[in-house]
């Protein structure tokens, strides 16, 4: 049998995975998500099975990369764009301050940290936290207005940095929005929002939820499809 040629891949185990899948993701590489109690000598066959797939996904990847913002060595941002409200940060670090400071002026919108440029870890804490506050300032009052202006009623929004959901709702309507989705287009953060209302009448996606979505956004098609490679908006060092 010819031998699968090499290839780097993260494995994770599921307690919820029925069989062994693959993934590509444009962070973490090939993902190979394992069941429990897998034999892992089978995973040479696996990855020789799917390894069209895994050339097609990976080549998928890199032609829909968009062009990287200026970071620094160890990862951090010197740029933050936010496609949802339009708005571009410079960054700077190692201010002698004691918090992070964000400001405006006539050279634009400036965040200052005060973790060194060599702090990765202080330097990323600082910035998701910032992010939070961003995503609550504009997301958490855009969110509000479509549901008033399509006469949606919800128990409460707040946001969270999360893994892999843009969004979710809960049984006693209770929406989270994904910070993520500062990043995104206006368009796509406005499907996301009109798929988590829809959710506060029906609790699944049945046909009647999907109508209930088309009327609220007529494109919804085209843009459940983007949202799948949605990832390519966001910068690796949110999602590291």
């Amino acid at each position: 049998m010819t031998q699968p040629r090499p290839v780097s891949y993260t494995v994770k185990i599921s307690s919820r995975a029925k069989s062994a899948r693959l993934k590509m993701t444009p962070h973490d590489g090939l993902v190979v998500v394992l069941p429990d109690g897998y034999n892992k000598k089978h995973l040479p066959a696996l990855l020789l099975r799917y390894d069209a797939w895994i050339k097609k996904a990976a080549e998928r990847i890199e032609e829909h990369r968009p062009a990287p913002l200026p970071i620094t060595d160890n990862g951090l941002p010197y740029t933050i764009e936010f496609l949802h409200i339009d708005e571009k940060w410079s960054v700077e670090y190692n201010n002698k301050g004691r918090r992070v400071i964000d400001i405006e002026d006539d050279n634009g919108k400036k965040l200052l940290l005060s973790a060194d440029v060599d702090e990765a870890e202080l330097g990323r804490r600082q910035l998701l936290a910032w992010l939070k506050l961003q995503a609550q300032k504009h997301l958490i009052p855009s969110f509000q207005k479509l549901a008033e202006a399509h006469d949606f009623k919800y128990a409460e929004a707040l946001v969270r940095l999360q893994h892999s959901r843009w969004g979710s709702c809960s049984s006693r309507r209770l929406i989270t929005l994904n910070t993520k989705l500062l990043f995104l287009p206006d368009y796509l953060v406005h499907y996301i929002m009109i798929h988590e209302l829809c959710h506060t009448v029906h609790m699944n996606h049945s046909k009647a939820f999907w109508a209930l979505v088309s009327r609220h956004d007529p494109l919804w098609r085209t843009n459940n499809a983007e949202m799948r490679s949605a990832w390519k908006y966001v910068p690796a060092w949110v999602s590291t």
